[in-house]
This record gives structure tokens, C-alpha cells and sequence, in this order.
């Protein structure tokens, strides 16, 4: 049986460090809330500059109320300060998902090996 779950890695660039990491809280806060959220981080790259976010939902419907609802408030005030430069999308988006965001700098990889009776479970613990 294929999950509906929807993920994506978004990735941005940030110039002004300072100015964006106050926003972590209140985009993190606001995410808590949300039916259907599975997972939320935030990590930076070396260069201090390149902040990739995973976030993990259970369906389509889950993903587009956080994107109405709980990031849009706060969509002006994060992209003044970060710059989109990739956002792959996983999983099993629905059209209407798809319709949604079809105005952004989207890739889609929908094509899991699960589906061809792989399944791969890798955890990792923190030495």
C-alpha cells in the first residue's frame, strides 16, 4: 500500500542570518499546531548561508493548510530575508497540491523504489 505522506527538502539561501533565525520559533510554533504534521527541521549548512527544511506531512491535505495557514502569515517577512533556491518534493502529492504550487521552483520525485518492493529503513544514531 502506498503512503500518502508528502516531504520535501527547501532549501534557501540566507544573507542575513540575524534576521532569519528569529523566524525559526514562530514558523516552528505555528507548525506544532498543525493536523497531519509529521516533521519540521531546520539545518544549516557551513557556509552559514544555505538552510535546507525538511518538512514531512501526512497527506496533501495536511501540506497545503500549513502552507495556508500556518506559513503564509508569515511568508512576506521569511522571504525578505531568504531566497529559494531548490524545493524537491517527495511522496505522493495530490493534483490539487501539485496546482497549488505550480507557480514555484518545484521539483517533483514521486517515483519511490518502495513501489517496486524495495524498502530501505536507515537510522542513525549520533555518536
Amino acid at each position: 500500500m502506498q503512503s500518502e505522506q508528502v516531504y520535501w527538502v527547501f532549501t534557501v539561501t540566507v544573507d542575513q542570518m540575524d534576521k532569519f533565525t528569529p523566524l525559526i520559533p514562530k514558523l516552528v510554533a505555528a507548525t506544532e499546531k498543525e493536523p497531519g504534521a509529521l516533521q519540521f527541521e531546520f539545518n544549516t549548512g557551513d557556509d552559514q548561508k544555505t538552510v535546507d527544511i525538511f518538512e514531512r506531512y501526512s497527506d496533501s491535505k495536511a501540506a497545503l493548510f500549513h502552507q495556508t495557514e500556518s506559513f503564509a502569515p508569515l511568508s512576506k517577512e521569511f522571504f525578505a530575508v531568504a531566497k529559494l533556491t531548490r524545493w524537491v518534493i517527495y511522496g505522493t502529492p495530490s493534483d490539487e497540491f501539485k496546482k497549488a504550487n505550480a507557480d514555484r521552483l518545484t521539483r517533483y520525485h514521486t517515483k519511490r523504489l518502495a513501489a517496486l518492493g524495495y524498502t530501505v529503513t536507515l537510522t542513525k544514531d549520533a555518536a
